[in-house]
Parts: structure tokens; C-alpha cells; sequence
């Protein structure tokens, strides 16, 4: 059959030979992949002759690469949404995109998504290609995320991307026998759950993504101390991709475990791209965006325009902690004000109408999807119009003053609803996991006391009455059986034995 439309996915994964039949079946063919992403993959490739077809030109890794080749009509997309943290993509656009992609800053002051645990471990080469303790350290930071409070209801998901095989089997092997030992924690990696967590190894990652990424480096010193500049696939040719395609698999947070550090990478020993490029992202996982070869261009400061300094020394002047042109792509907030009461926060971004806002190509970029995807990322974003400004700057500073003032009291409210919440959350497991009881005492559940007559004393409730929760009684029965209490009435122990007969079973799933 033939079709208007052939649309590829991931085409650089798509060797050439595999995509010439359905190519031939479209009237027009849709091309969409990164050539800075995995290549299909060699492994089951027959070896190539190197005497007969000298004379001949090899295909390109993929269609992909073909189609860009053969000088088809190209279209780059820009704009990156998945990182809810602009670290999380701010190597790779440095490293691999030329800075191009347009990412969008996240509010807080102290951007550092991307985290480097270092393990005390040992590298076991040959057959084993594993690091045990690295894994179990990852395992262990893993496990303990899952079982953090709170966790469940933040519907956070997780996954863990390794260098090898060994690496990934091992990490599977750890979180197994901890699921044995804690059936709790079987839901989260239930095939039933629309993103359950996974382990992978860098050449089946690709196109998967979770919140909060584990990446096992692996490789590091051997039991000698001695680091040898062989890093697998990161040696071959495109090994640069498989570390791209590793490091940005995380919407909210990467963590890695590594035993390896950044100056034991010895660039003088190896010529391959992957290790040049692990080398430096370890170094920009320990630091953070000072290690990028263009931090100096990419730091926050400066201004855009006069108007932008004007609206900065008015808002300052107020009171507010400023901070210009936040940001490391070509996209900037233009000002952002701190959160006064958590000052790794930003309160709200001020957008100006500067240099910035005129170099978005259309109205609906400046005014509408910029807007929505900051909003969408955590920000308040107020605007503040040159025009206005100019015939009344006290007032239009005023008024974005009082804008500032109302978030406040807002941000103040929503966390003391938190803080409540959260203690909330405490008390009930307070109650929860109470010590075991010994063998005479037993615990009692209690009704609450019914409301009094005006006339009637009352006793005064405990607190968590006030907070609806429920009661629980701890008493010993011998000690109680004579006392009685208007309060708390207890229930009576009774023998399930004596009343079987006459009990329908089916009575049981009655909600009554």
C-alpha cells in the first residue's frame, strides 16, 4: 500500500537498509532523530569486508544521517521542555548544541539538579566489569528515596541508567532482594504503573525518561589505585552520543554515583571524544555550571537595556534582592526577585520588554509560550511595559511593588498549609507505629465522646481532637476492667469463636 505520509521516530537509530522500504511506500517522508543521539547499534553487523569494496562508499550509520547528507530541507527544533531544571540540560546544550536550544530557568536561586556522589569503591575488571559498591551505595540512596514520607503522594518517578550490562544486572540483582525484603515497595516497579522504575544500560536508554535519574559512572580505580582510559562504548566512535543521550534522561533531578574523579581522567592517554566529554561533565556534576567552558558568557548579570536597570534600582530601592538576566541559554529572565523568606527561591521573574522579549520572532513566542512554559515550571511572572514606565515610573514601580507584596502573603499562606500538612502527616504516623504493646495490654479503639448538654461538665479534648484525628487507647484490661470513663468507652473483648454459626460469611464485604 501507499501512503501520503512516513513519519521516522528516533531516526538515528534507524540503520539505512531498514528504512528504504517504507520510504518507497510514501509520497512524503518525515525524518525526526538527533544526530548528537545514539547510532543504531553494531553488534549483530557482519564484518565488513576490507579488501573487495574498497571502490565502494559505505553507507552512514543511519537514514538520518543520509537525509541530512543529501542536503534534504532541515528544520532544528529549539526549544527543550523536559528539564524542569536548567542544569539538567545546560551541559549538553554547551557541550553538544552549540548553546542553541533555549532552555528555561528554574526558580531558584541555586540551580543544581545535577548532583556527584563520590564512592569509596573499587572497579573489578575482567569478567566482572563491575563496581559493588557504587552500586549498593546507589541502591541504598534509592531505597531510601522510595521509603522518604511523602514520596508516594509527590508521584515522582524513577531510573537508573549504568555504562555495562555487568553494572545494570548487579543494580537489579540489589533492588530485588531489597523488594523481598520490603513487599512495600513492589508498586513502584509494577508493570501496571504508567512509568514503573527501571535499570538500563547507556545502549537501550534512549527515548526513556523519569524525574529523578540515578547514572552509575562504574569505571574508576582498580584495587591498585590504577585508572585505566578504557570506558567501554565511550571509547568507540560516537561514544560522545551514549553519554549525551545518558545525561539527559531526568525531568527534575540527576544523581551520580561515581568512584571515579575528574582528574583522574588522563585526556593525554586516549583520543576519544567520550572520555574528553566524561571527563568534563564530572567536573560540571561536582561544580556546577562554573565548569562549562563558557560560564563567563553564561553567568548571571548585566542588563539588556537602561529600562531593565531603571526597573532594577526601583525594585531594590523597595526593598526587594534583585537578580539580573537568570539564565544560562539564550533565554533570561530578565529580573527575578528572591524570595525573602527562603532565599534559595525566587519569589517572581519581572519580565521587561527589552532585548530579550524583541528577539522572539512572533507575538505568540514572546507573549504567550514563553509565558505558559515558566508558569509551567514554577514562576510568577509579572510584565512590566517600557510605555508605561515611561509616562509613570513611581506608579507602575509601586504597583509591581504591591503585586510583589501580595505573592508574599500568598507564598506565606501556602506554607504554613504545608507545614500543617506535614505535621499532620507526622502526628498520624506518631500514632501508626507506636511501640509494640506487652502481652497484657491491648489496644483499644475509642468513639469519639458524644457533644454535652450546656449544662453538662466537659472535659477538655486533646489536641488531636482538634485536628480530627483518630483516637487510640492504650490501657491494660485488668487494671481497667473496674474503672469506668464518660469519655472513652471501651469496647468489650469478646470470642470470634462463639459466633461462627449463624454468621453469613458474605456479610463481611458489607461496608456496614
Amino acid at each position: 500500500s501507499v501512503f501520503d505520509v512516513v513519519i521516522f521516530d528516533e531516526a538515528s537509530q534507524i540503520p539505512v537498509w531498514d528504512a528504504i522500504g517504507a520510504i518507497a511506500r510514501g509520497k512524503q517522508v518525515v525524518m525526526v532523530g538527533d544526530p548528537k543521539q545514539l547510532p543504531p547499534t553494531s553488534f549483530f553487523d557482519r564484518a565488513e569486508s576490507t579488501q573487495d569494496d574498497v571502490d565502494v562508499e559505505a553507507d552512514l550509520e543511519s537514514i538520518l544521517d543520509e537525509c541530512i547528507s543529501a542536503n534534504l530541507p532541515i528544520r532544528n527544533l529549539n526549544w527543550h521542555y523536559r528539564s524542569r531544571h536548567e542544569s539538567l540540560i545546560a551541559f549538553s546544550n554547551q557541550r553538544y548544541y552549540e548553546s542553541k536550544l533555549v532552555t528555561f530557568p528554574s526558580p531558584v536561586t541555586n540551580d543544581r539538579a545535577v548532583s556527584l556522589h563520590v564512592i569509596n569503591g573499587v572497579y573489578e575488571k575482567g569478567s566482572a566489569r563491575t563496581n559493588p559498591a557504587e552500586a549498593k551505595a546507589l541502591v541504598a540512596d534509592l531505597i531510601g528515596r522510595l521509603r522518604s514520607p511523602g514520596f508516594k503522594e509527590s508521584k515522582l518517578t524513577i531510573g537508573v541508567v549504568t555504562f555495562n550490562g555487568e553494572q545494570q544486572k548487579l543494580i537489579e540483582d540489589l533492588l530485588d532482594t531489597e523488594r523481598r525484603k520490603d513487599p512495600a515497595l513492589e508498586s513502584y516497579f509494577s508493570e501496571s504503573e504508567l512509568e514503573p522504575v527501571f535499570v538500563k544500560n547507556l545502549e537501550s536508554v534512549q527515548g526513556d525518561e523519569r524525574d529523578i535519574m540515578y547514572f552509575s559512572i562504574t569505571y574508576g580505580p582498580d584495587a591498585a589505585g590504577n585508572v585505566a582510559m578504557n570506558f567501554g562504548p565511550l571509547n568507540r566512535t560516537g561514544g560522545e552520543r551514549r553519554l549525551n543521550v545518558a545525561v539527559t534522561r531526568a525531568r527534575h533531578e540527576l544523581r551520580v554515583f561515581s568512584t571515579l574523579r575528574a582528574e583522574k581522567i588522563d585526556l593525554a592517554r586516549t583520543q576519544a571524544f567520550g572520555v574528553r566529554d566524561l571527563k568534563h561533565f564530572l567536573e560540571f556534576a561536582d561544580r556546577g555550571a562554573r565548569a562549562l567552558a563558557g560560564a563567563d558568557t553564561g553567568s548571571l548579570g548585566g542588563y539588556d537595556s537602561p529600562f531593565e536597570e531603571a526597573v532594577a534600582n526601583a525594585l531594590r530601592q523597595k526593598g526587594w534582592q534583585v537578580v539580573t538576566q537568570v539564565g544560562v541559554s539564550s533565554f533570561r529572565i530578565d529580573l527575578a526577585v528572591v524570595d525573602p523568606d527562603a532565599p534559595g527561591r525566587y519569589l517572581a521573574g519581572v519580565e521587561c520588554d527589552g532585548a530579550t522579549y524583541h528577539r522572539s520572532a512572533t507575538a505568540r513566542d514572546r507573549d504567550k509560550l514563553r509565558e505558559q512554559v515558566l508558569r509551567g515550571l514554577g514562576w510568577e511572572i509579572l510584565r512590566i511595559w517600557s510605555t508605561d514606565w515611561w509616562i509613570d515610573a513611581l506608579g507602575t514601580a509601586q504597583k509591581t511593588h504591591e503585586h510583589l507584596e501580595a505573592l508574599l502573603v500568598e507564598s506565606r499562606q501556602q506554607r504554613a498549609a504545608r507545614e500543617a500538612q506535614e505535621q499532620l502527616a507526622a502526628n498520624a504516623a506518631e500514632y501508626e507505629y507506636q511501640a509494640p504493646l506487652a502481652d497484657n495490654v491491648v489496644a483499644l479503639p475509642v468513639d469519639r465522646p458524644q457533644l454535652k448538654t450546656p449544662d453538662e461538665s466537659v472535659e477538655p479534648e486533646p489536641e488531636n481532637e482538634a485536628l480530627d484525628m483518630p483516637s487510640v487507647r492504650y490501657a491494660d484490661m485488668q487494671a481497667d476492667a473496674a474503672r469506668t470513663s464518660t469519655t472513652f468507652p471501651y469496647y468489650r473483648g469478646s470470642d470470634p469463636l462463639s459466633a461462627v454459626e449463624g454468621v453469613d460469611p458474605d456479610a463481611f464485604f458489607d461496608a456496614r
